[in-house]
């Protein structure tokens, strides 16, 4: 039972709110970042019509293990394609996995973020390998290898994820008229590191998209430049309120 939603009407189900409000806090999340760069075309496809591709820019997939969050521990998969918003540098959120139903509903209801259930594992470095998996109804979404390297990270974790709005567009159906939402918005997140554990560079040995007739995430990853690079990651953060830009 969440305390703090006994007295508000927060979230469903109103006697007992799923999950609390934020800011959601993460304790020593670890996370491998793989940079890629996805075909132009596939990016303006898949974008809203607020947002538009950056011709030439690097997308990432982050798998990320959360031991201790004030929602509980959980695991996320995500795959962010850069773009921008009436000229602004942001990241749009394509597709995103969890394996925890208060993270999912969270995500959802609160900020917009498409989540979905899946099995995600992210396995301790071992001679300085690192291995990520997603799998979600009998495919694997994501399958990765890298290597982690003795060296500073070309990018900075800290400035790709305070620096880069996250942009996500909420919609929630009407229970009555299926040519509508009841709700579409896009929404702005972003999040505030307060402590970096470690940071490494990596190798990419391996990024690897199996096709799912439930998913889409391997059609953003079909003919994209794998092998450049990314990081590993282990640090503290903060998950605020977002706002809603139109």
């Amino acid at each position: 039972m969440i305390k703090n939603n006994q007295n508000v009407e927060y979230s469903m189900p109103r006697q007992c709110g799923l999950y609390p409000p934020p800011p959601i806090e993460y304790k020593k999340a670890r996370a491998l970042a793989l940079v890629f760069q996805c075909v132009p075309d596939n990016k303006k496809f898949y974008l809203p019509k607020e947002l538009k591709p950056i011709e030439g820019s690097l997308d990432t997939l982050l798998i990320l293990e959360y031991p201790d969050t004030s929602i509980g521990p959980y695991n996320e998969a995500i795959l962010i394609i850069s773009c921008t918003y009436q000229n602004k540098p942001g990241v749009f959120i394509y597709s995103i996995y969890v394996d925890d139903d208060v993270a999912l509903a969270a995500g959802r209801e609160i900020w917009g973020i498409p989540k979905k259930i899946a099995e995600i594992s992210l396995s301790k470095i071992k001679k300085n390998k690192i291995n990520g998996k997603v799998s979600r109804k009998g495919a694997t979404i994501f399958d990765v290898s890298a290597e982690i390297l003795d060296i500073e990270p070309g990018l900075n974790p800290r400035d790709m994820f305070e620096s880069i709005p996250f942009y996500n567009l909420k919609i929630i159906p009407d229970v009555a008229d299926n040519t509508k939402p009841a709700l579409r918005q896009l929404t702005e997140t972003s999040i505030k590191i307060e402590k970096v554990y470690t940071q490494n560079g990596v190798l990419v040995n391996y990024l690897k998209s199996q096709k799912s007739q439930y998913d889409i995430s391997h059609e953003v990853l079909e003919g994209a430049v794998k092998d450049l690079g990314g990081f590993y990651a282990e640090y503290d953060f903060i998950l605020p309120n977002g706002k809603i830009l139109e």
